[in-house]
């Protein structure tokens, strides 16, 4: 009887892990905010019109389009692969043509095609490339952005 017992507390305990698993995903999904926007190759910044609280969690995701700092090649949102420390990038040691951020007028940052970090600063969301010389730049990257409060 006393085993009996035992394992009808053990499996209404593991019973009650799952239900508790199944409200926390539900409520993390609750509260992401998902937007898909596209930056451009010949624009020094891109605004997202996503606003950062301090504390949330941001995912960029790169999910298509290619862009090019130059006529004739076409890369990803990983970039060239170029010299990461030309005068040409808009941020040293970082591929060249590569996806950046910033948050407001804040330090510039590398993105990539996956980024994925809590936030210590608030502000609105830029995206843009990794180059100065905008004026030959071409094409366009389409990337998902999500924020979790």
């Amino acid at each position: 009887m006393m085993r009996k017992r035992g394992k009808i507390i053990l499996l209404l305990a593991g019973l009650s892990l799952v239900s508790l698993a199944c409200v926390v995903s539900y409520d993390l999904r609750s509260d992401r905010r998902a937007t898909i926007v596209k930056v451009y190759a010949d624009r020094a910044w891109t605004d997202t019109g996503i606003h950062i609280q301090s504390g949330d969690f941001l995912t960029i995701e790169y999910l298509a389009g290619r862009w090019s700092p130059w006529p004739g090649d076409s890369y990803d949102a990983i970039g060239s692969g170029g010299d990461p420390f030309c005068r040409c990038n808009a941020l040293n040691g970082v591929s060249h043509a590569a996806l950046l951020g910033r948050i407001g007028d804040g330090e510039t940052y590398f993105i990539g095609n996956q980024f994925h970090h809590r936030m210590g600063e608030g502000g609105r969301l830029y995206l843009g490339i990794n180059d100065v010389d905008l004026q030959d730049n071409s094409g366009s990257l389409q990337v998902e952005i999500t924020v979790h409060p």
